[in-house]
């Protein structure tokens, strides 16, 4: 080969742009996996959790079981070259064995259920993917929120509200402190008749129910389609009791949608603000 020619094979592999290749993405989380494909990166993700329903294109990718509850065979067997995972996906010691089988794992390391946590888990998986959009998004987003917060401030009354969780069907829980159902009631200006009691989900009680009197009852419309049915749901022992029952004020809305803080946590928090304040 002509020197010349050398010099220009050269000159051109320093000028031409580094061209990363794709990942084989394994998302565990419907929040990661949405955050994903928002970034532009969907086209990337091999596989995911039954947790990630949105957008439509990830219902239609393979499944490796709920985030919770996941097996070092079933995550290596996807041949994902990188897993990202919501924080409380595991169990730790199956993600410790993906690591060891030599596949990237990055878990987010923060579980809270805050706004501030969607733009911070926006920049975190961004970052590890090299979106190039991802400050834009984390700024529309943060955008997004502060309007809809400076709408949400200007809402009267605090409604008293008692979110209802039965997806399965085998029974319903209700919602205390420290989890996603009191957090987004609390940002809805809502008052979580539930909070200062217990920490999680906790079997729902005729006694309790009756006591806690919410104005407003909120659900999942997976658990209402669970119960058979509104009229179904509304005879579950002890709703009829409350002045919600009596007034068959029940809302329901998409899990993820409501519970999943997403980028779209704006627009479900501020429906379900205006939600619960219809008579």
């Amino acid at each position: 080969m002509k020197l010349w020619h050398i010099v220009l094979a050269i000159s051109i592999s320093l000028t031409s742009p580094i061209v990363q290749a794709a990942e084989r993405l394994l998302t565990i989380g419907g929040a990661v996996t949405e955050i994903v494909y928002a970034l532009g990166k969907g086209n990337e993700v091999i596989a995911n959790d039954i947790t990630s329903v949105y957008p439509e294109a990830a219902l239609k990718l393979p499944k490796v079981g709920y985030m919770r509850t996941l097996s070092a065979e079933g995550l290596v067997s996807t041949n994902a070259s990188m897993i990202i995972a919501e924080a409380g996906a595991g169990p730790r010691n199956v993600l410790d064995q993906v690591r060891g089988a030599g596949i990237k794992v990055v878990q987010l390391t923060d579980g809270s259920h805050t706004p501030q946590q969607v733009a911070a888990d926006i920049r975190t998986i961004g970052k590890e993917l090299n979106a190039a959009n991802t400050e834009k998004l984390a700024s529309q987003y943060e955008a997004a929120w502060k309007n809809a917060e400076d709408k949400l401030a200007a809402l009267q009354g605090h409604p008293r509200v008692l979110f209802i969780m039965n997806n399965s069907g085998r029974g319903a829980q209700v919602a205390g402190d420290e989890t996603a159902a009191n957090a987004v009631i609390k940002l809805a200006r809502g008052e979580n008749v539930m909070a200062g009691q217990y920490k999680g989900y906790r079997p729902l009680t005729v006694e309790a129910l009756v006591a806690a009197a919410p104005d407003v009852i909120v659900t999942t419309r997976e658990g209402l389609e669970a119960s058979g049915g509104l009229q179904n749901f509304l005879k579950t022992p002890g709703i009829s009791m409350t002045p919600a029952g009596k007034a068959g004020r029940i809302i329901s809305m998409d899990t993820q949608y409501l519970l999943g803080f997403t980028p779209r946590l704006p627009e479900a928090v501020t429906e379900l603000a205006h939600a619960i304040r219809k008579p």
